[in-house]
């Protein structure tokens, strides 16, 4: 097949490269939003806040999101379109992920994978890769962030081999960018004339001035990290950190020895007995240690991941050295994030290692053009064939599950919408999901929504919340000590059940 064909790709053929990611990543979006079209949790919270932007209310925007230029960009694209915010959010995910896609094989085209045969794989891996499909039906700031990383990515990787001011004018515009959807951007940014040094290709004499870039990048690397965890505690953050930077690292990593201090006790007063009370270091290291590992082989999945550590192990690189530095220092970064934020808050949202999983797979196509390679296959035993055959298999089926995944909330979307056609616009509902409250038209008050539904069931009995109308609870479908309580506090005859056949269920009340 001409597609597979080891020969160096041509403009026309990356052009038809480019366009067949473009295409597919549209139609991956189009299908994933249609079998999940029940907005995520932090979707109801970029609509709130583009609301209040609607309102020209500037201040609570920004209370409802620290980072809210995606909430602002929802309101620009709603008013430009004549759409509502939801239909905003799916818009800007759409083509986030398709320049992503896009800015991926050109990163690999980048870094040294010119033949036909690599830059299929990679618009195969872009287009068909769990971690560029998992979230298509999502509302999140990610996307954006990941596509102007990308971006950045590529202008780095050109820079390494043929340096220009357009490259280095690129890296700092995109990762500007990427700065006003995630924190990541700004270490990044600041980062880069230690990314620049790392893709010299002649860096011999120069030892003084990299150990310099080092230590300025690491000072700015904390008053930055510094900011981001002394941010939701403190209101004054932004006021004192021009004026104070050295008192907010200061204060920052002060907090974090804190934290770090009470998840020690937790962890010899309920885990450990008075005689093992010594080991709880190693325990702690060892679950932050697991969770990084665990959060950052789910993003890449299993057969992926094996097989960019074979390919390392068989030697596979880059063809200049100074990109071999390039990835190795982003990948270090990355990972470094991730140590800091799971080392406070000892857990690691799925999809946090996002941007490190979409690094790490631009050496993917390397290892499997390697594979494609009929002198490499032949010197392969038989059991390394049968091996890698089986992992072969094995990521396509996590591919095709990544196109798979079916909303289990239909109930949630369907509860909400009920509720909004019977009640009226001052009839209050608690519950005690988010979502429900937002298809009921009630997401922009959150004083009625509590994620437990046991606290609910208390507060209830305790006068909370007396001018609520409804109770409406989302119970998962394998929950039945929850839907006895439920049962006994509210009584045996709800409202209405509304069950959409898989997923959670919601038990609707009226409160007379």
């Amino acid at each position: 097949m001409i597609v597979f064909d080891s020969a160096p790709a041509d403009r026309r053929f990356l052009a038809g490269v480019l366009f067949f990611c473009a295409f597919a990543s549209l139609v991956s979006s189009v299908w994933c939003i249609h079998i999940d079209d029940v907005v995520n949790n932090d979707a109801v919270e970029y609509i709130r806040a583009a609301e209040l932007f609607a309102a020209r209310n500037w201040s609570g925007a920004f209370n409802v999101h620290q980072w809210p230029f995606f909430s602002a960009l929802m309101w620009i694209t709603s008013a430009a379109l004549d759409v509502d915010y939801e239909v905003a959010g799916y818009i800007l995910n759409t083509v986030f992920f398709t320049l992503a896609a896009i800015f991926f094989v050109l990163t690999v085209h980048a870094f040294g994978g010119t033949s036909r045969r690599m830059l299929t794989i990679a618009a195969l891996v872009a287009v068909l890769h769990p971690s560029f499909n998992e979230y298509r039906a999502y509302i999140i700031r990610d996307a954006g962030y990941l596509a102007f990383y990308l971006f950045a990515l590529f202008c780095l990787a050109r820079h390494s081999t043929m340096p220009s001011r357009a490259t280095v004018f690129g890296t700092i515009v995109a990762l500007m960018l990427a700065s006003l959807f995630r924190i990541e951007g700004v270490v990044f940014l600041l980062a880069t004339p230690l990314l620049f040094v790392v893709t010299r290709r002649n860096t011999n004499g120069h030892l003084w001035k990299r150990l310099s870039i080092l230590l300025v990048s690491t000072v700015l690397l904390a008053i930055i990290l510094g900011w981001w965890l002394i941010a939701p505690s403190t209101q004054s953050v932004s006021e004192s950190l021009p004026s104070g930077p050295v008192h907010v690292v200061m204060s920052a990593w002060a907090h974090m020895s804190d934290m770090v201090s009470q998840k020690m006790t937790v962890l010899r007063s309920e885990f450990l007995s008075p005689y093992s009370a010594e080991y709880a270091w190693v325990l702690f290291v060892f679950a932050v240690g697991m969770l990084l590992l665990s959060a950052t082989f789910t993003q890449l999945t299993i057969p992926w991941a094996l097989f960019i550590i074979g390919g390392l192990w068989a030697g596979i690189r880059f063809e200049h050295k100074s990109q071999n530095r390039l990835w190795l220092s982003l990948v270090s970064m990355h990972l470094l994030i991730l140590l800091v934020f799971t080392v406070i808050k000892l857990f690691l949202v799925a999809r946090y290692p996002l941007a490190l999983t979409i690094t790490i797979l631009t050496l993917a196509p390397f290892a499997v053009d390697r594979m494609f390679s009929v002198s490499a296959w032949r010197r392969l035993s038989g059991l390394r064939r049968a091996l890698i055959t089986l992992l072969i298999v094995w990521g396509i089926g996590e591919s095709i599950s990544g196109l798979d995944n079916v909303t289990r909330a239909g109930a949630i979307k369907e509860a909400g919408r009920w509720l909004a056609a019977q009640s009226h616009a001052a009839e209050l509902v608690v519950t005690n999901d988010r979502r429900l409250a937002y298809y009921a038209g009630r997401h922009q008050d959150l004083e009625y929504v509590e994620p437990s539904a046991s606290k609910i069931l208390h507060g209830l009995r305790g006068g909370l919340w007396p001018d609520a109308a409804y109770v409406a609870l989302r119970v998962r479908r394998s929950d039945r000590s929850t839907e006895t309580w439920i049962l006994e506090a509210l009584g045996g005859a709800p409202l209405r059940i509304v069950d959409s056949g898989i997923g959670d269920r919601v038990m609707i009340y009226y409160r007379p």
